[in-house]
């Protein structure tokens, strides 16, 4: 669903260069990764002035040290994975919440919005348990674990994903299953917010929640635990849960007061309502962009959604949808561009 028709086949190639497989890169005999680095110490090998002018000798850049510049700067120490001068921080979106609130549906739709403004970001599916709805249907370019992966081989995966995009500095959005305790996990072992901010990387969590109190519980976990809530956390109230007959403000109203939220806020999470779309569902199962929706590109010549869904589609993509996303702070987002 990124602007084009939308089919099940990954990219398995990547020229003669280099080769892709579930989401690794493999570099050919005799290629060079000039983007290797240590995350744990990195040296960056300076010349030292001597009598015949040679030598040389390695500083140590300690993540303690790449933490410090980019608190001061917002760029990593030099020899570290670079951003350029000024430039913001890539993001990790990371989809968050229990299953059945919209969390796919969500991601797609913040995939296609930031791609269609020209945002360039990566797309990483983790979610192995939804088939009919993943990403990886939606877009082709979406990397993902092995089919059958274990709980460690998908942690391993997510690490390896992780370490690619410090190194390239690029953008990227992870969509986990409903209640998945692979970020918990990671966040326990590596006080990843605390990791990925010395590796150059901002994460971004979203959670996304119903009407329903017990939507919250992913988020009013991780609050207690302490493990994973980054600066930039965002709160989505899934507009598209709320029954008919209700308002937004009264079905989220219970949602708006609870501690989990309230606690969030204060230390600067921001809280949007993604507009309601009748015929979302329509889309999701057709498995084709909302642009395509607007617009009636369909498969064949058959009318799958009626003149009155792709007018809906064409305001909830071009009036409803900048307005809601606009809340969202530009750092925390991929039109934050790397220079």
């Amino acid at each position: 669903m990124d602007g084009r028709s939308a089919g099940t086949a990954r990219p398995r190639g990547r020229g003669d260069s280099g080769r892709v497989r579930n989401g690794e890169a493999t570099m050919t005999k005799g290629q060079k990764n000039s983007n290797s680095y240590s995350h744990t110490v990195g040296r960056r090998l300076r010349r030292r002035p001597g009598r015949d002018g040679g030598g040389r000798e390695a500083e140590i850049i300690t993540m303690a040290k790449v933490e410090n510049q980019i608190e001061d700067t917002g760029t990593a120490v030099a020899g570290a994975p670079k951003t350029g001068e000024g430039a913001a921080l890539p993001v990790l979106i990371m989809m968050l919440g229990r299953g059945r609130v919209g969390k796919t549906a969500t991601a797609t739709t913040l995939i296609q919005y930031y791609r269609s403004a020209g945002g360039q970001l990566q797309v990483w599916n983790a979610d192995q348990q939804n088939e009919t709805h993943s990403l990886s249907r939606f877009h082709m370019d979406a990397l993902e674990p092995r089919p059958g992966s274990t709980f460690e081989d998908r942690k391993r995966w997510l690490e390896d994903r992780i370490q690619d995009q410090s190194r390239a500095r690029f953008h990227a959005l992870i969509d986990f299953p409903g209640g998945d305790s692979t970020v918990l996990k990671l966040a326990q072992e590596t006080r990843l917010v605390r990791l990925l901010k010395r590796m150059g990387i901002r994460p971004v969590a979203v959670h996304v929640v119903g009407p329903e109190k017990a939507d919250l519980d992913y988020l009013r976990h991780m609050a207690a635990a302490d493990v994973f809530m980054p600066e930039a956390t965002l709160i989505v109230l899934n507009g598209g849960l709320v029954q008919s007959g209700q308002s937004v403000d009264q079905s989220f109203a219970e949602i708006m007061t609870d501690s989990a939220v309230r606690d969030a806020v204060s230390k600067g999470a921001v809280v949007i309502t993604m507009p309601a779309l009748p015929c979302m569902s329509e889309i999701m199962d057709l498995g084709i962009s909302f642009r395509d929706a607007a617009d009636g590109r369909f498969e064949g010549d058959e009318e799958l959604l009626s003149l009155f869904d792709r007018a809906r589609t064409e305001i909830f993509l071009e009036e409803e949808l900048p307005e809601a996303l606009g809340g969202i702070p530009l750092a925390w987002t991929p039109a934050a561009k790397e220079a």
